[in-house]
């Protein structure tokens, strides 16, 4: 679901006006999904595979199995917003091969 909430302090929505749909492959290596990006305002993760999938908020070579955001399979998700906002490196690194989707929004 896409979540666009708005700033209490102005009483609009956070606006964005480019999103990018993707899907990467992932290995036990770790794997980056999106550059930092100072302009990002909105990023999902969704895992649809049959395996958890950990979420790390730094480079691939500091991805380790289960030492960041576990993303559950078969539909579990994690969400970035302007409630907790990372405009840093994202990577990802699953037990064996899998794919996880995203969509990244930025103004």
């Amino acid at each position: 679901m896409l979540n666009n909430p708005s700033d209490s302090s102005n009483s609009y929505a956070i606006p964005f006006d480019k999103c990018t749909n993707d899907e990467k492959s992932l290995n036990p290596n770790g794997t980056l999904l999106l550059e930092a990006n100072a302009n990002r305002s909105y990023a999902v993760f969704v895992n649809n595979s049959n395996i958890d999938i950990t979420l790390i908020l730094a480079e691939s070579a500091k991805a380790v199995n289960n030492k960041g955001i576990i993303i559950k399979p078969r539909g579990g998700s994690y969400e970035i917003n302007q409630n907790n906002l990372y405009t840093g490196k994202i990577s990802a690194i699953a037990a064996s091969t899998c794919k996880l989707s995203f969509v990244e929004c930025s103004y």
